[in-house]
């Protein structure tokens, strides 16, 4: 049998299946003592459920970074306080409302509430923030009724060994608790290829398909799962696969495995090009405790350092003095190279408690990012001065999101001479050559790019937004994956305009988002310009070794190839026959692109 999904996380998986459907039964509306003891039991829950999250919070912050404990941060403020959020205060209110009024069990009004928010925020298909926020609410209500009723915690962490969890869908507290020595692939009947689950599979390498219509019915407890994600959007499902392919299989996943050691005697190395080009790679970070990781991945530059998780772990707004300390740790981490610090960028798919914004009927297009920071001179100057202070103890650069256009660019540059001023009348130390640049990521800035260059010193091009942008197509939303193409040949044409902008006025473009780590791109964003990419340190061994067995010359050629297709399809065919080609240096024979993650397209025809 043979189902298809959406590759989620890449790689090859060959397990039994585990069947994970969690049963919860919820009474509607059970007869109750009365409504105070309703009451009190609801939020006996509530304090319950915000210690759980709580802890697992700081279990997904040791095990993954702070890039992805914000998402438990975010139901934790859910369930936390009524007050906190306005959604929130409607919810909680309503559940009350239910209780005293219509006697309805705590367990009964939280479902029926919760349902129809979650049913809302699912509905709401222009934002992909109100789509994540619809998986938390329902999250967050799983966990609540769990409570009520005194059940136990669903258990990822103790399956057997070689497990292929297969679900109807996993909520992100599921996922992060996964134990990787056991699980080797997921399964899931819903979802979206940038969905909280999604991202935390990716973090944790497990192999995982998104959107496979019917897994629950076609598959069976203990039957023999493969799951091929290796083309990087469809992935195949097979059921029971003959013996004769299932040692086809095997021999593959052999067969990637020692590619991918060789590929790890890379790190490093120094990126430079075969021909003597420099390529500066670098990695995304979100605070501080992801600065092991990076260095044990060979890292000596962050070409992102997400400042927002600062904010996002604290029910306050962190002072200068708090700021500055981290930045100065992270500018102290890597003398050899240099630490990007991206100004506060909240709004759209990150909410911090400690900054309120208005309800948005399009976050991503509203008061987020620089627009934010503009308007709040407050929490925007302390930082700006913190940033500062942190380039007298390193190399430290500062990078502005989400600018659209000159005249936002220079309310930024203004309150940074602003900040300036203040520390030198201080005696506060600084950088006062600290490198200013942007964030690439709305079309506006693309066509403003010289404009924009001759008032900054770099620019970092955010792929992911800016293929959302151009593309108007919601990366959150499975229903229309197919239109969210980070190959359309639109993106290298836009990627293109930029970085000519940038070397008419002599400055350096760099590229911060997937595309940056991505294998089959690196090469043709070389050969567009691009000197800086910057990638999850997993991502570092592979692509120095491309950087290193690339000439500029052959990245030229490619890129001119890329820029004269038609479509997305054309690019991506393009860059894997390249990457299939560039792989027989390091394997017996070529490695394909379907290899590298998966199986060979042999392996589907025969299906």
């Amino acid at each position: 049998m043979h189902l298809t999904g959406l590759v989620a996380s890449p790689g090859i998986a060959l397990g039994q299946a585990v069947l994970f459907a969690p049963p919860l039964t919820v009474p509607g509306n059970r007869n109750v003592a009365t409504p105070q003891e309703e009451l009190l039991r609801l939020h006996s829950a509530l304090e319950s459920s915000i210690a759980e999250l709580e802890r697992l919070q700081g279990c997904v912050k040791e095990r993954l970074g702070s890039h992805f404990a914000h998402i438990f941060r975010s139901q934790q403020t859910i369930a936390e306080d009524e007050a906190m959020l306005a959604e929130d205060e409607a919810m909680l209110a309503e559940v009350e409302t239910m209780i005293r009024e219509r006697s309805f069990s705590a367990e009964g009004a939280v479902q029926i509430v919760f349902d129809q928010y979650v049913q809302l925020f699912a509905e709401l298909d222009a934002d992909d923030h109100n789509r994540a926020r619809s998986a938390d609410l329902e999250d967050v209500a799983k966990r609540i009724r769990r409570n009520l009723l005194g059940l136990p915690a669903a258990d990822l962490s103790d399956l057997p060994q070689g497990s292929v969890v297969v679900a109807r869908d996993l909520y992100p507290s599921d996922t992060a608790m996964l134990d990787t020595s056991r699980v080797v692939g997921i399964v899931t009947e819903r979802g979206g290829v940038s969905s909280h689950v999604a991202i935390l599979a990716k973090s944790l390498k497990i192999p995982a398909a998104v959107g496979v219509s019917g897994a629950m019915a076609a598959i069976a407890f203990h039957d023999q799962v493969v799951l091929d994600g290796g083309d990087r959007e469809i992935a195949r499902v097979m059921v029971n696969p003959p013996r004769r392919m299932l040692q086809h299989v095997r021999s593959r996943k052999a067969l990637q495995v020692a590619w991918r050691t060789k590929v790890e005697d890379f790190r490093g190395l120094d990126t430079v090009t075969s021909d003597g080009v420099e390529i500066t790679l670098s990695v995304n970070m979100g605070s501080t405790r992801d600065i092991p990781s990076a260095c044990t991945a060979g890292a000596r530059s962050v070409g992102l350092y997400r400042s927002e998780f600062l904010f996002l772990g604290s029910s306050r707004v962190p002072s200068e003095e708090t700021q500055f300390q981290a930045y100065r740790q992270a500018a102290e981490a890597f003398p050899r190279g240099f630490v990007i610090i991206r100004t506060l960028d909240v709004g759209g798919d990150k909410q911090v408690p400690s900054i309120p914004v208005s309800s948005e009927d399009n976050p991503f297009l509203g008061n987020r990012g620089i627009r934010l920071c503009l308007a709040r001179p407050e929490i925007f100057l302390p930082q700006l001065r913190a940033i500062l202070r942190a380039s007298a103890f390193g190399s430290v650069k500062l990078m502005l999101p989400l600018i659209g256009g000159v005249p936002e660019l220079e309310e930024a540059l203004e309150m940074i001479e602003t900040a300036r001023q203040q520390l030198e009348r201080e005696g506060k130390p600084f950088d006062p050559e600290m490198e200013v640049g942007i964030t690439v990521e709305v079309p506006s800035a693309v066509w403003m790019a010289d404009a924009l260059a001759r008032r900054v010193d770099f620019f970092s091009i955010g792929t992911n937004d800016l293929t959302q942008y151009l593309l108007a197509a919601d990366r959150l939303n499975g229903d229309i994956s197919r239109y969210y193409r980070m190959y359309d040949p639109a993106v290298f044409l836009a990627i293109r305009q930029v970085v000519q902008a940038a070397q008419r006025q002599r400055r350096w473009v760099g590229v911060c988002g997937e595309l940056g780590g991505d294998p089959l791109a690196i090469p043709a964003l070389i050969g567009l310009g691009v000197r800086e990419l910057s990638m999850l340190p997993g991502q570092l061994a592979e692509a120095t070794w491309l950087v290193r067995t690339t000439s500029l010359h052959e990245a030229s050629g490619l890129a001119e190839s890329v820029l004269a297709s038609d479509s997305h399809g054309e690019v991506r065919d393009l860059l894997g026959e390249r990457y299939r080609l560039k792989s027989a240096e390091l394997s017996p024979r070529p490695v394909t692109i379907h290899e590298r993650n998966g199986l060979c397209n042999q392996l589907h025809s025969r299906f």
